[in-house]
């Protein structure tokens, strides 16, 4: 008798435990949110004068990132990173960025638009610090590419147009339509993770 009384026991000890398990499990299944990040790239193309005279062509990269998780729709720090680089002649380099300056995001629906206005302080290779300024435009003009990465992970993506003016310390380095010969053509994108 006292064996079975045991035996009972530990069943319901058992069979509780098992309980507790699976409320846990499925409370922080009903926990996991939706988190978004949309983003947009483009590249221009920038001659830039080494010290010695000759002008190579450098490299601007405008990249903005908007952040959040559901059921929220906005980033409430959305950002840009603005960065260049030119390699000159004689391997010597200049490169200078902004990784996360300040800006306003605005997006259209299925990532047909993205609109990034804002300026931030860049530091250069040689320790020196800029003011850039950035107003750059992404007009999707391919499909909507849907690519799953795994369980609960997701890229949505369009190919775009970009045009925008870019500063640097007051002046121009761009104004019209992203041109970089040799880096991926600008993108619209947005990435989902459970």
């Amino acid at each position: 008798m006292f064996a079975a009384a045991f035996a009972l026991r530990r069943v319901g000890v058992a069979l509780g435990a098992l309980i507790v398990a699976a409320s846990v499990v499925t409370s922080a299944s009903a926990e996991r949110t939706l988190f978004f990040e949309e983003s947009a790239s483009a590249f221009w193309a920038v001659p830039h004068q080494c010290a010695e005279g000759s002008v190579v062509q450098g490299t601007l990269l405008v990249f903005s990132t908007r952040d959040f998780e559901a059921p929220d729709t906005e980033d409430p720090e959305p950002t840009v990173r603005v960065q260049f680089q030119a390699v000159c002649p004689d391997g010597t380099s200049f490169s200078w960025a902004a990784p996360a300056a300040p800006a306003t995001i605005t997006s259209t629906e299925n990532l047909k638009s993205v609109t990034a206005v804002g300026s931030g302080i860049a530091r250069d290779n040689l320790g020196g610090t800029h003011t850039v300024t950035f107003d750059v435009s992404w007009t999707a003009v391919g499909p909507l590419e849907t690519t799953v990465n795994g369980p609960g992970s997701k890229r949505r993506e369009r190919t775009a147009t970009a045009t925008g003016r870019v500063t640097f310390d007051g002046v121009v380095l761009v104004d019209g339509a992203a041109d970089h010969p040799t880096r991926p053509d600008p993108f619209i994108r947005v990435d989902t993770e459970k």
